[in-house]
Parts: structure tokens; sequence; C-alpha cells
């Protein structure tokens, strides 16, 4: 990756985020310009910001703007295809809102992910998570990502709203689509992908939606919105369709990231890996860690509608940035031995959900998926191993996340009543 030394203040545009070698380990750079300074550009001009206080400072300011097309860059990329289903559904979303309309729109759904909410859908994680275990071998390799990772947030995701599961093929292949729209630069190809998802799932939407409506209610997220659209209006027919689409992408694609990169973390120390084996009580901040040293996000934007400095930097209004969180999660000011993989890290205040109003809504469900997976895998496998030593990351920028992840038994459990399947909780 070309590196030029850049300007004084972030002045001159030198990273180029396309780059194969940052895709499949953003790292090496991230630090460099890091210590270069707090700001730089990317071959776009973006703005790029790189500390840990930085970010989080700014991702709680009321002076930046989340809405995209505020933005002339937006102009000029036109990610979601001008007037397309597409960009009709993403200015819903309230991910790309910002108050009073994001208020309103996150109010509806907070409760769903409450903490309390989403721990009585343990036994459920737990129920899901064994049965796609059971159907990987015990001597012989299997991919997790396809066998695991992927199949469990989904699943869980259509329980909490109310979609049926069966239809995992196809909404995966659209949500897959769709994850193109949150990369910094999106080919034309990819864009037409996208509005292509955004269509079909639209329509399969509507066809759920009307069914809900002429039946009895139930008491999942979907009744739940629906019912703020038909009886107070508080959610536009838009709205509803939009932010369901987001749910839904949200509830699995980074949870998805979350186990095939932590697993690969921990596969790559096995002494922390040995030591979460031998205390499970570190589950917790084990799970913390993995979204600190190898994050789900590589990026998340803000723009200007004034002028915002940083240090002796000034950025004028009407810019884009980029808070790259890869950079801040690994900060030696914040993080000691920032580069190590520590699963007792404490305190951890990692950026792996965000920060500020648009912190991760489904962050409780995440954490509890991610808990439940590496408990019963690392029991049902007690010798797991790579059984490809350089897993290839997916084509994407923002949502790091791997193709597949090969994974080698290795000894088979131990029997447990008989029957390896049989598996108690961490």
């Amino acid at each position: 990756m070309s590196t030029q030394t850049r300007a004084p203040h972030g002045t001159e545009p030198s990273v180029d985020m396309r780059d194969p070698a940052f895709r499949d380990d953003p790292h090496p750079l991230l630090r460099s310009l890091r210590k270069q300074g707090r700001v730089s550009r990317d071959v776009l001009g973006i703005w790029l910001i790189f500390g840990h206080a930085d970010t989080s400072s700014a991702l709680r300011s009321t002076h930046l703007s989340r809405e995209p097309w505020r933005a002339p860059v937006y102009a000029k990329l036109r990610p979601f295809i001008a007037d397309s289903t597409l960009e009709r559904t993403t200015e819903q979303w309230m991910l790309f809102n910002d108050p009073p309309k994001h208020t309103r729109l996150r109010r509806l759904v907070n409760g769903t992910f409450k903490p309390p909410v989403v721990e009585a859908l343990r036994e459920r994680i737990t129920a899901v998570t064994d049965e796609l275990l059971a159907a990987l071998p015990l001597d012989s390799e299997f991919d997790l990502m396809a066998g695991l990772a992927q199949a469990l947030p989904v699943r869980i995701i259509c329980d909490v709203l109310g979609l049926p599961p069966e239809d995992f093929s196809q909404t995966k292949a659209w949500s897959d689509a769709l994850a193109w729209i949150v990369e910094p630069v999106v080919r034309k190809e990819q864009r037409i992908a996208a509005n292509q998802a955004a269509e079909g799932m639209v329509a399969y939407l509507r066809q759920h939606i009307a069914r809900r409506r002429s039946g009895p209610k139930r008491d999942d997220l979907l009744s739940l919105l629906i019912s703020a659209h038909d009886d107070d209006a508080a959610l536009s027919e838009d709205e509803l369709l939009g932010n369901l689409i987001l749910l839904f992408i949200a509830g699995h694609e980074t949870t998805t990231n979350l186990i095939g990169n932590g697993m690969l973390s921990l596969l790559r120390h096995p002494h922390e890996l040995a030591r979460l084996r031998a205390q499970p009580s570190l589950m917790h901040s084990a799970v913390d860690e993995m979204l600190r040293f190898e994050g789900s996000v590589t990026t998340v934007g803000r723009h200007t509608v004034e002028p915002y400095t940083l240090g002796d930097t000034v950025i004028p209004a009407d810019q884009t940035l980029f808070f790259m969180l890869g950079a801040a999660n690994r900060d030696p000011a914040v993080f000691d031995n920032a580069d190590s993989f520590d699963i007792s890290r404490s305190p951890n205040p990692h950026m792996g959900f965000g920060a500020g109003i648009h912190y991760c809504l489904g962050a409780p469900l995440a954490r509890l998926e991610a808990e439940v997976v590496f408990s019963r895998l690392l029991q049902r496998y007690p010798a797991l191993e790579l059984a490809d030593a350089a897993p290839q990351w997916r084509k994407l920028i923002n949502l790091r996340g791997l193709e597949a992840l090969r994974l080698r038994p290795g000894n088979p459990p131990a029997c447990i009543g008989g029957s390896p399947l049989v598996l108690k909780s961490f």
C-alpha cells in the first residue's frame, strides 16, 4: 500500500483503503498513521481520525451529523442510486438519521434489546447453537462460518423480528448484497445488486406485514412496529419497512463477524485460548477483548455541519469524517500493550459498539450470542486447530469478517452421559 508522507494537519490525501493489504490487515497502516498525527485523509479526500479520545468525543458530539446525504461527497459517490428503493429505504434507517427523527425511531424498538429482555433469549440461543454444533463433524474439518457463525445470528434475529427462519437462504443473500452500502467505496454493479436486494426484501416484508395485520397479534418486534404504525402513526410505512431491514442486517451481520474474528484471535493466541478453557468465568471479558482486538466494524462516519477542530486541525463544514475504530481500539494512550490479545483486560473501554446516541442497539444480544457460542463450541471441541493458516477476509473494508474459517476438531471430546452432544453451560 502506498503511504505517502502527508502534509501537516492531515491535508494531503494519501491513504487508499481499497488496497487488499489494508483489507487483510489494516492494523500496521493504522498504527503508522496514528503515530504521524491525529488526522489524515484518504485518496477520496475523506478525513480519517485515529485516536480513542477523539473518536469517543466525536461520536458523542451534537456538532457532527450522521446523515450521509448532508455531505457533498454523497452526491459525488451516490452510493444508494438516486431515487431508488435502496435510497428511499436507507433514508429511513435510524442509523443514518440525527435527532429528532433518530430519537423517535430508536425509542420504538429500544425496549426489545434491553439486557433483561435479551437475557430471556438465552435458552433459545443455546438450543439453536447446540443444534448447529450437532451438525458439525467431530472427526473432520469444517467451516465455522458456514456451519455456525452465519446461521445462528440470522435465526435469532428472525425470532426477534418474527420472521420465518426457514427463509434463511434468501434473506441472507439479500443481507449480503445490502451490506455493501455501508462500505466507503461501492462499485456500480454492487449498488445495482444492493438495490435489487432492497426491492426483494421490501416486497417480502410487505407480504409478512399484511399477513400479520390480518392474523392474531404476536409478541415480537414486527408486531410492535406494525402497531406503532397502525395505532398512533408513530411510524410511517417507509420507516417501518426501512428499519425492519436495518434491524435484520444489523442483527446478524456484525455478530457473524464477531464469532469468526473472535475464534481466529483465540486460535492465533493459544495461551489465551487455554486460559479461557481453564477459566470460563473470563468469557465476558474475553468477548470484549475480541471486539477490541479484531472488531467487526472498521470505520464509522460523521459529517461536519460547521467547522470542527481537532487539535491544531480545523476541518471545514460539509466534510466527511471516518473514525477508524480499529485504530482507536489499539490506542496505546488508552490500552496497555495495545497490540496484545488479553482476555482478562480490564478496564477495556473499546469502541466496538460505537458510542453516544448511535451506540449499537443490539449490543446485549451480540454479547449473549457470542458468549453462548464460545462456551458451547469450546466444550464440544477441546482441541480445535486452524486448518488454514491464512484465512481469507471478505472483500469489504468496513464490515470486517472472514469468508471462511476452516477448523480441525483435534482430539474427540469426552462423552458426557454417553453422548458427546450433551453439553453443560460454562
